[in-house]
């Protein structure tokens, strides 16, 4: 899964992307004037490190997010001005949008719009988004309505009659993930990777002394968003500096603010949530122990192609073990005794934390 961290200038979103490297990922790209930075991230999975220990397999395979920071967004980006709109093709491959919000003041860094407001700063850059997509509907519905002068009918009259409600809709500054579509129509939006179709987190960068106290701007947001988008809070500067420390002086500093373990973790959690990801698993006794990411009701079919082609075209049944049976029992052949050990067919649908042997014909 491939997220796009984005906002304005000197929000803190390249704070985020450097913490994720250092805590969880690879740095395996570099900004330049055509790429933006990218780092695959490994999840930290405490459900894996418990079948590591249990299996004591040769290999633990954690599953990965693949994160890019993006160049700051400034104003007439929507509209082709602006370093950032060079990225906005980009930005429409990523599978959800990491928007950081500044929500700190430092008389040091400069705001863009001068002020501390991290709502209008929100809207600010779904205004952009908004011009980006109308540009993309706009020019679809001139050829469609050229197709229309030659002849073509049926799927060109469907595709159309889709295009002018998103225009209207976008017209009316409503994101396309709030409008309301088929599955069909679904299918067929997802081709032009329209930005206010993604889904979206909002994060909000606070200052330290917001740690600990109910926040008004994250309450605001909450009460301002609608299908799709998820709002959170943390400061990336704390976090920062957590991970400089070893690992006891880091829990001593967390408890010491009362911060829960790992905060970028919570991003990743939110991301997942957000894309509405499950993590299954497979290893037992094998060479290597591994976490799989796969969406929420997808077939056990499915989940067999997401290991390997072959697995999906020669699939028999699987072998299913949920991971809360598992530890509640302490080991595979106590589940297995209880009878907690099930064998299901390709319609099954995938739990998280199911633990799967496939079994295939070759």
């Amino acid at each position: 899964m491939r997220i796009g961290i984005i906002g304005l200038p000197c929000t803190g979103k390249t704070t985020l992307f450097n913490l994720l490297c250092r805590a969880g990922g690879a740095h395996v790209g570099h900004q330049s004037a055509k790429e933006p930075n990218v780092a695959v991230v490994r999840v930290p999975d405490p459900r894996l490190d418990y079948l590591g220990a249990l299996f004591k397999p040769r290999k633990l395979t954690p599953a990965t997010m693949e994160f890019v920071d993006f160049v700051a967004l400034t104003r007439g980006a929507g509209k082709g001005e602006g370093l950032g709109s060079h990225y906005l093709s980009q930005m429409r491959q990523a599978d959800a949008l990491l928007h950081v919000l500044r929500d700190f003041d430092d008389p040091s860094v400069a705001h863009a719009e001068s002020t501390i407001d991290p709502a209008r700063d929100a809207s600010l850059v779904n205004t952009e988004f908004l011009l980006a997509d109308l540009d993309t509907v706009e020019k679809r519905i001139a050829r469609l309505e050229l197709d229309l002068k030659k002849g073509k009918r049926d799927e060109v009259e469907r595709e159309l009659d889709l295009l002018r409600r998103c225009h209207a809709w976008l017209t009316e500054e409503k994101p396309i993930r709030d409008l309301p579509t088929s599955a069909e129509e679904q299918k067929l939006l997802r081709g032009f990777t329209l930005l206010t179709a993604r889904p979206l987190l909002l994060l909000l960068n606070i200052g330290e002394e917001k740690l600990g106290t109910p926040n008004p701007a994250a309450e605001r947001l909450a009460a301002l968003v609608g299908k799709d988008v998820a709002v959170s809070q943390l400061c990336l500067k704390v976090e920062w500096e957590v991970s400089q420390l070893s690992a006891e002086d880091a829990e001593a500093f967390r408890a010491d603010l009362g911060l829960k373990a790992g905060g970028f973790a919570e991003v990743l959690r939110g991301c997942f949530d957000l894309l509405g990801l499950i993590t299954f698993y497979t290893g037992e006794g094998g060479e290597e122990t591994r976490a799989w990411t796969i969406p929420r009701g997808a077939t056990a079919l499915r989940a067999a192609g997401t290991i390997h082609s072959d697995l999906e075209r020669g699939f028999i049944r699987a072998e299913v073990v949920n991971f809360a049976d598992l530890e509640a029992n302490g080991s595979m052949g106590a589940v297995r005794r209880k009878g907690l050990h099930r064998v299901e067919g390709k319609e099954y649908l995938m739990q998280d934390g199911d633990i799967v042997l496939v079994r295939f014909n070759v």
